[in-house]
């Protein structure tokens, strides 16, 4: 605001301008009075902006007191000082430390008008802004601007001008000729029609008695044959009859009494017979029009197009007919279409110089405008990167609303953003217990915005009922204009939980609440209550790993939330489709299957549908494919990502009716090739989700079939499956791989060749159970494994899947990418010797598998 209407305001609330205590404050802010001091040179160590800091800030009013108190009371001085800086900071009284912790910049006035001060941004608006829906990458954006511009600007430019000469040569041309083509024939039917008036003249003195008729024949052609018109009046009419033969014709009397029946022009390359045309036209229509070429008057060496009317004589069985040349209406219309290409070459050239010019005004006026607006994208970048990228949990609140929260925070309180977002949560966040009540006060203070910054320890209550101790930290921020805190949450760690003995006694977890958890799934009416369910899950397995529930329950009870959820998914989309009366199974597969997922495990899943006739086999995939579309996508949205291979019902080549099935498997097992053996492994592990287990059943039946008429594969798929070796150095010592420092292996790879033995095994005898604990077990009872290596398979199993739960939810909580890379280092000596003793084992279990697949021994 200037000091004038700094001045206006507090008169008008007040009753006093105070001008003087205005320019105190903004000291050689105004433009006039820094111009001034900068002339002057005095003072030139003195900086004015650093003059201007402490000048707008709460601390500053002592003294203006001691500035003005002889002119103004103390009550008015504080009024004038107080709403001055409200004026200019949005109801704000700023404190020195705003200034000085870089919370915001100063507000400096200029000497020209400024516009009315108005709201950067609405709420909604900065809600967007923070997430960063409002803007894009700087520079995708910008490139975005550059193609946006083009396309709205040059491009319906060029456009208009394209269509214009389009519409003026197509449309406006062709329109023209027309008109001049009628207007000859208007002319030469009115002549011919003077022409047959002398007949019918004639006719009338016949059928009086006056003249027979070979005399009024005579006397019409004599006085026909002299009529002209046109220019230098050399153009004529002509008599045939209806046979035809010539009766006149001025310029061509060797014609007359010919026989025309074939008489064509030589210089007509269509061919036409042009006085047969001139009868078929009269015996129609009685008479017409005709274009043609003939030659130019009496000059037998020139041809040009020619228009003729023709006219019928009825009772003489007469044809008169007289023609115009139409050369000179193609020769006008090139005159014109010159002289306009001419004109839109100019009229081209000044428009490229025009849009040249609105081309460079808005680059530089959308440079100046990028310029204005780097500031707010710093503060976006710097916020942003705040809340997202820190390993605390963040939540910003604005004017006492609760607007953005990152994803850290939601993961550590299990409560949606929605939630977070509403004043009331902190009352259940923060218990009304001692520890908390420094912060709980504090809180209070900040929402009515009565408080600054602030640290403290406090309880927090996650939303599965786990406390949790944390710091809780509160800083003030200054965004669009508008007065705001950013609360940081930062847990109190324990030690590690790979370090924790884990004989020691831990709480136990809620034991109902996997099936809690399913029976919230099966009871929700929509996909994002779903979604907002499965958000407890993280909390859970933490809680039942802490507490030393074995690995093979959590296993099945994520697993078993999955199948819930992916259930449900498919019901809801069902009753929105128009579903056909087609029997089929949603297949899940792989570790999908196996119940050998974690949190963080993508969607492995394909379609069977009944056969259908081949004329109907398209239409019915199509639905399945729209089916498996929202099914996916839905499953995806809540954390369950896409397969990077396409395994997916959504893919074609993975909704197939049950003969495509068969087929397709036993194409892969004929072949056996390198590429195929991928998408094999994840075949043999099926399982029946939803619809007809019947369908399902065969083809697992069909799988085992297929594999024993092909023994060679079984040999095949031996190899691939022993290439995956555990990670021990021939002194039986751990390999690891250095990762940005830190020694580390992959723990998935040391589960795999469990799994695999324990699937081609079941594949060769028959054993039709996806999940490996069952296979191992099928196996034993068969007699096919020993008791011993049966138990000693699924101790490593379930002491290496453990291994694996820890390690992501170590992952998730600090968060890095959660991945299955385990470092070494941050294992007790006695869990790396445990290790070492697995992966001991499952080479022991390797070699077993090649004895009896490559042809050495049996079990």
């Amino acid at each position: 605001m200037k000091i004038s209407s700094h001045a206006d305001h507090t008169e008008a609330l007040f009753g006093i301008r105070a001008e003087d205590i205005h320019k105190w404050i903004d000291g050689f802010f105004e433009s006039e009075s820094l111009g001034e001091f900068l002339q002057s040179g005095r003072n030139s160590h003195y900086n004015p902006y650093e003059h201007r800091k402490f000048r707008h800030c709460r601390e500053a009013l002592e003294d203006a007191y001691a500035e003005f108190e002889g002119k103004y009371s103390r009550e008015q001085i504080q009024s004038v000082f107080e709403q001055h800086l409200k004026d200019d900071y949005n109801g704000y009284l700023p404190q020195r430390s705003d200034f000085t912790n870089g919370a915001f910049k100063e507000k400096y006035h200029d000497h020209e008008e400024l516009a009315a001060r108005e709201t950067i941004l609405s709420k909604i608006e900065l809600e967007d802004y923070f997430k960063g829906k409002a803007y894009l990458h700087r520079k995708e954006h910008n490139k975005k601007r550059e193609s946006t511009f083009h396309f709205h600007i040059v491009l319906p430019t060029v456009i208009a001008i394209i269509l214009f000469v389009v519409a003026i040569f197509t449309v406006e041309i062709p329109v023209f000729r027309q008109i001049i083509v009628d207007r000859k024939k208007e002319m030469i039917r009115e002549l011919t029609l003077a022409a047959t008036s002398i007949v019918d003249r004639y006719i009338e003195q016949e059928i009086a008695g006056q003249l027979t008729r070979s005399q009024a024949q005579e006397k019409a052609i004599s006085d026909i044959q002299v009529m002209r018109y046109g220019q230098d009046n050399k153009d004529y009419f002509w008599i045939t009859d209806m046979h035809p033969r010539m009766i006149l014709h001025p310029y061509r009397p060797d014609l007359v009494g010919q026989d025309l029946s074939d008489y064509q022009d030589s210089q007509d390359r269509s061919g036409k017979k042009l006085f047969v045309e001139f009868v078929n036209i009269v015996r129609a229509h009685g008479e017409g029009y005709l274009e043609y070429h003939w030659q130019w008057m009496d000059d037998a060496t020139k041809v040009v197009p020619k228009l003729s009317y023709v006219r019928a004589i009825p009772r003489w069985g007469w044809i008169i007919g007289t023609g115009v040349y139409i050369h000179d209406v193609q020769e006008e219309i090139d005159r014109i279409t010159t002289r306009l290409t001419q004109i839109f070459v100019l009229i081209a050239l000044l428009l490229f110089m025009v849009i040249i010019y609105v081309v460079a005004q808005s680059h530089r006026i959308e440079k100046d405008r990028r310029r204005a607006e780097a500031g707010l994208l710093e503060a976006k970048e710097r916020y942003r990167a705040l809340v997202e990228a820190s390993n605390e949990g963040h939540l910003l609140v604005i004017e006492g609303e609760s607007i953005f929260s990152n994803l850290t925070l939601q993961r550590m309180l299990g409560y949606s953003e929605e939630e977070l977002a509403g004043s009331r949560i902190w009352s259940t966040l923060l218990p009304d217990i001692p520890v908390n009540q420094e912060a709980r006060a504090h809180i209070e203070q900040l929402l009515a915005g009565q408080i600054t910054a602030g640290e403290f320890e406090a309880q927090i209550i996650t939303k599965s009922g786990t406390p949790l101790d944390v710091i809780l930290r509160t800083s003030r921020i200054f965004f669009s204009e508008k007065n705001g805190h950013i609360l940081s949450i930062r847990k109190i760690t324990a030690r590690n939980p790979l370090l924790q003995n884990h004989s020691e006694k831990l709480p136990r977890p809620n034991e109902n609440l996997p099936a809690d958890l399913i029976r919230e799934i099966q009871n929700s009416k929509s996909s994002g209550h779903i979604i907002h369910t499965l958000n407890r899950q993280g909390g859970m397995v933490k809680e039942m790993m802490l507490a030393n529930i074995p690995s093979h329950t959590i296993r099945q009870a994520v697993c078993t939330i999955f199948e819930a959820t992916m259930r449900r998914f498919i019901q809801l989309t069902i009753d929105q489709l128009n579903t056909p009366q087609v029997e089929f199974t949603w297949l899940t597969l792989g570790s999908n299957a196996r119940h050998e997922m974690t949190l963080f495990s993508d969607q492995d899943n394909a379609l069977i549908f009944d056969n259908q006739p081949p004329e109907q086999l398209e239409s019915i995939r199509l639905h399945f494919l729209k089916l498996a579309d929202r099914v996916c996508t839905l499953l995806d949205r809540a954390g369950y990502p896409f397969c990077p291979g396409g395994i997916m019902a959504v893919n074609p080549t993975w909704c197939l009716t049950l003969d495509e099935w068969k087929k397709r498997f036993t194409d892969r097992i004929e072949s056996a090739l390198k590429e195929s053996i991928l998408d094999i492994h994840t075949i043999f592990d099926i399982r029946c989700l939803y619809g007809s287990e019947t369908l399902a059943e065969a083809l697992k039946q069909h799988m085992i079939s297929a594999t024993n008429n092909h023994p060679e594969f079984l040999l095949h798929f031996a190899r691939n499956c022993l290439s995956y070796q555990p990670p021990l150095n021939v002194f039986g010592r751990i390999r690891t791989e250095e990762q940005n420092g830190i020694r580390a292996i992959n723990i998935k790879d040391c589960i795999i060749p469990i799994v695999n033995f324990a699937r081609i095994y079941a594949l060769k005898n028959g054993i039709t159970a996806p999940a490996t604990v069952q296979r191992l077990e099928q196996l034993k009872q068969r007699n096919l494994i020993q008791g011993d290596t049966c138990r000693d398979m699924l101790a490593t199993f379930e002491q290496l899947w453990r291994l694996r739960f820890y390690n992501q939810i170590i992952c998730h909580e600090d968060l890095r990418r959660v991945n299955d890379e385990l470092d070494i280092d941050k294992l007790a000596d006695s869990e790396r010797q445990a290790l070492r003793e697995a992966l001991a084992r499952i080479s022991i279990f390797q070699t077993r598998l090649s004895y009896d697949f490559l042809g050495i021994a049996q079990i």
